[in-house]
Formats: C-alpha cells, sequence, structure tokens
C-alpha cells in the first residue's frame, strides 16, 4: 500500500485504483489500538494510539484525518496521516466526556460532552478549544450546510429520560443562529449526513423495547420529517451508501436496510444481512462502495471485518483479524503532505 509508507509514484497508483492510498482506520476499545485495514490489500497494520484510554467508541474521518475521542479521560486523539502520521491528544474540560465527533474542516472538530451538556469545538493543528451548550446527554455530532447539529439522547442514569433532540447552530459569520429540533425516538445516539443532504438519526430505544428507529431530518426545515420503526433492539451506527440505501449496524440482526429514494424499510429486524452469521457493532465504506462490516466476536480474541460487496448482494469479499472488541471505524487516506 503506496500510501502507508507514502512511497514515491503514489499518484500513478490512484490513476489506476480508487482505492490506492485509502485505508478504513477500526477503533478496537479492549485495550484502546487502531487497526489500519487496506482498501487495496485487505492487509491490516496497528498503529499507535498516542497511549490511548478510556474505551474509544466512537470515530471520524476526513480525507487524511482521524478523529478518535476517549470518554473516560476526557480527551480526543487527532492523527493525520497526510503528515507522516503526525498526532494530538486534544484534552477536554475535566469531567465533559467526549462522545461522537465530527470533523467540520482542514483545522477544526466538534466533539459532543455528554456529562456535562455542552460541545466543544477543537482546533487540531493547535489544540485551542472552546464550548457551546447544547441539550441534555449529546451523543452524536454532524456539520452541514455551515451548521453545527448536536444529537441529544436525553438520558438520566442511563436510560432515556424521554424524547431526544437536536441542537443545532449556524457556524461562521458575525450572527448565529440556534435552535432545537425534537425528535420522536428515545436515546438518539448516531447520526450521519446522506448524499441527499438529509441528516439521519438513530435512536436506540429503550433496553429491551425492541424499539429501535430512525430520524431522517431536513436541515433546511430544521425539523423531523420522517420516522421509521423497525430497527429492533438498540440499533447501532448508520451508512449512507451512494446506491441511495442507507445501511444500519445491529449487534442482533446484523445489517439493516432503508431505501432512502421511497423512505421505507427494506431490511429489518429478521431479515439483516449477518456477515459470518453474526451481528454487526459498526461499518465503514471504501471509495469503490464495498462495505466493511465490524464483528466483535466475545471480546476475549481479535475482532474480524468482513468486507462485502455493494447491496443487495452484500457477497463477502475478505475478512481481516483486527484487534479485539472492534466498535468504530472510518476511512482515510495515508498520503504525503504536500
Amino acid at each position: 500500500m503506496c500510501g502507508l509508507v507514502l512511497a514515491a509514484g503514489c499518484s500513478d497508483a490512484l490513476e489506476q485504483d480508487t482505492t490506492a492510498g485509502q485505508v478504513v482506520a477500526v477503533v478496537n476499545t479492549d485495550p484502546a489500538t487502531l487497526s489500519l485495514v487496506s482498501a487495496s490489500t485487505f492487509s491490516a497494520t496497528a498503529v499507535d494510539l498516542l497511549n490511548a484510554a478510556g474505551r474509544p467508541a466512537t470515530v471520524a474521518g476526513r480525507v487524511s484525518v482521524l478523529a478518535v475521542p476517549l470518554p473516560g479521560v476526557d480527551s480526543t486523539v487527532f492523527l493525520d496521516f497526510g503528515s507522516s502520521g503526525a498526532g494530538r491528544r486534544v484534552q477536554l474540560a475535566v469531567g465533559a466526556g467526549a462522545a461522537g465527533v465530527a470533523i467540520a474542516d482542514d483545522s477544526t472538530a466538534w466533539v459532543a460532552n455528554p456529562t456535562n451538556n455542552r460541545a466543544t469545538l477543537i482546533n487540531y493543528r493547535t489544540g485551542d478549544t472552546s464550548s457551546i451548550a447544547v441539550g441534555p446527554t449529546p451523543q452524536a455530532v454532524v456539520v452541514t450546510r455551515s451548521t453545527l447539529y448536536v444529537v441529544n439522547a436525553n438520558l438520566a442514569g442511563g436510560a432515556p429520560a424521554g424524547p431526544g433532540s437536536i441542537s443545532w447552530r449556524t457556524l461562521g459569520g458575525k450572527v448565529y443562529a440556534f435552535g432545537t429540533i425534537m425528535l420522536t425516538g428515545a436515546d438518539p445516539e448516531f447520526a450521519t449526513v446522506g448524499g441527499d443532504s438529509l441528516i439521519y438519526v438513530v435512536s436506540r430505544g429503550t433496553a429491551g423495547a425492541a424499539d429501535g428507529r430512525l430520524s431522517i431530518v431536513d436541515p433546511a426545515l430544521k425539523q423531523e420529517v420522517v420516522v421509521i420503526n423497525g430497527l429492533g433492539e438498540l440499533p447501532g451506527p448508520a451508512m449512507f451508501h451512494p446506491s441511495g440505501r442507507l445501511l444500519i449496524a445491529s449487534e442482533r440482526e446484523g445489517i439493516l436496510e432503508v431505501n432512502t429514494l421511497t423512505r421505507t424499510l427494506v431490511r429489518g429486524v429478521g431479515a439483516g444481512r449477518k456477515p459470518g452469521g453474526r451481528g454487526v457493532a459498526a461499518l465503514a465504506l471504501d471509495q469503490r462502495g464495498r462495505i466493511y462490516a465490524l464483528d466483535r466476536g466475545d471480546c476475549t480474541a481479535p475482532g474480524v471485518v468482513h468486507v462485502l460487496s455493494a447491496p443487495p448482494d452484500y457477497a463477502e469479499l475478505e475478512t481481516v483479524s483486527v484487534g479485539a472488541c472492534p466498535s468504530a471505524a472510518a476511512a482515510v487516506f495515508m498520503q504525503a503532505a504536500p
């Protein structure tokens, strides 16, 4: 993998293979490690997480930058593979917590702080931070249309205290607009922006109730426009596929699927795709539309990444061994700095 060693001639390879230099970064939680899975060779390489601790559960990638929140130690690790793997660990407010993260541009990222009900803006080039108040128990962050959206799970004692919400705030300029979007589902914890510019929010629901839901939020209207039920028990993070499908990870059901054009549930409870016959903790996507499905196993042995063809086939192309208890993944490029 030319990008991994930052070798010369990588531009020629990129012209021949759209995945040349691309890796899927898999965050393993027990202990906290990082596995880089080549999208060209399907081989895994271990990378230091700056002596990370705190069982990381989410990750975000943008071009060559990777962000990994560390909730147990109130910090976030940034790795820039466009700068020979340069890393920085940014400390947040003590007791703030660190949940979902979104990289906004080439120098800043936002991290949800579920313990103190704030969201922190991080300049990952300088290490500077500032924060704003949001709703109760923020868990996920997305940035789109020059606006920050923070998904609030509204938990009390670890259980839903009522429906969740989204706190939004415009970014840039001298005058800021802000507000709240109410959601239908309980315990919304995951969000992604689709290729249609809509925001897709997965609500895990109440443990034992099998009431997971998907909310489709229109950022232009600033409101929830569609709710899709039937995601079952405690669904996980979602990923928008260029085919127009929203794929949702489920450790019980495998890969659930929503047709975003018709806004219908195609693969629901009992019909999920289970690679290797097991559930899926998280999903990632490479440039060719192939799917990387994380299998935690029993969290005592190495986990597995199942590389699948695009839906609707989901044919298993390869399996890659990674660290123990993989929990999140994001694609980045391993390229030399210009």
